[in-house]
């Protein structure tokens, strides 16, 4: 991730660098690593921390535990109701992803286009 992030910066101070699309790529692939790894992790300890008072999330709803839990904010609350889904900042997380992705992959497949139209002596001489 460390090296992600010198070749990004790198790709800022030379924006026609060659190497800008595999740094974006690689950035993309870290930042959904990242956020996979962060999922799992929550997930996981939500389980085992629940599960070591004997209490079985569920897979889908919301269901109301049966004991009285201390919150960090120290306040005590009898039965309380956990649910099994994931908030707002979750979804908007992973649909953002989604879109810089996607555009990332569209982008990549109209430069393609571009360069498969230019064949023989034209593309030997393009200025680009």
């Amino acid at each position: 991730m460390f090296l992600t992030f010198v070749v990004l910066t790198a790709t800022g101070v030379s924006s026609n660098a060659w190497w800008r699309e595999l740094a974006v790529y690689f950035s993309l692939s870290a930042l959904s690593e990242l956020y996979l790894s962060f999922l799992l992790i929550y997930h996981y300890t939500e389980t085992v921390f629940l599960g070591s008072y004997g209490i079985v999330l569920p897979s889908s709803g919301i269901s109301r535990l049966s004991s009285v839990l201390v919150g960090l904010d120290l306040n005590s609350y009898a039965n309380p109701l956990v649910s099994a889904g994931f908030n707002l900042p979750f979804y908007l997380g992973f649909l953002g992803q989604v879109l810089v992705g996607a555009s990332q992959i569209l982008k990549g497949l109209q430069q393609r286009r571009k360069l498969t139209a230019q064949k023989g002596v034209a593309a030997i001489f393009t200025p680009e």
